[in-house]
């Protein structure tokens, strides 16, 4: 789908700020997690991902946002919340000179949380998520566990992941 600058250019500043200090400690689900997966979604739709740049800030957001969706799949066991993680870190995944080492933490959260999923479980589409797909085939969770660190808390709510960016 094509979108024009302006589109573009609110859709980045939207995934920038919406998201408030604490976010990453507030009780999961909020409204915060609903409307950053809707400006997600929109910039998924953008002809070309790459031009969904993020600045530093943006970026922090959707490691959040997959670390909350992976927590939100522990509790709820939905391949949805497994998905809308997946949906982000396909955008992260698009962003130039990343540092590997938190794209592959977010990867073994969503990993983590998929393999809790009863069977059968749904697979990614190929087709609408190329970038985490081909991550996602080439994982390796026992090769890459020395090097990534989180851990499950158990809180009122229920679990939650804690991540070692």
């Amino acid at each position: 789908m094509n979108h024009n600058p302006a589109d573009l250019a609110q859709t980045i500043k939207t995934i920038e700020s919406i998201v408030p200090d604490g976010y990453g400690r507030m009780p999961i689900p909020s409204e915060t997690d609903e409307e950053l997966q809707e400006q997600i979604e929109i910039a998924l739709q953008f002809e070309n991902r790459k031009d969904v740049l993020l600045n530093q800030h943006g970026i922090d957001n959707l490691l959040k946002y997959v670390e909350r969706m992976a927590s939100e799949c522990l509790r709820e066991s939905r391949f949805k919340d497994c998905l809308h993680a997946a949906q982000s870190l396909e955008l992260l995944l698009c962003q130039p000179d990343n540092d590997k080492h938190p794209l592959m933490v977010a990867l073994a959260l969503i990993h983590d949380a998929y393999f809790r999923l009863s069977e059968p479980r749904p697979e990614f589409d190929a087709a609408q998520l190329p970038l985490f797909c081909a991550e996602w085939n080439s994982f390796n969770q026992e090769k890459s566990s020395k090097a990534i660190h989180f851990r499950i808390r158990e809180e009122p709510e229920g679990p939650r992941y804690i991540c070692y960016w």
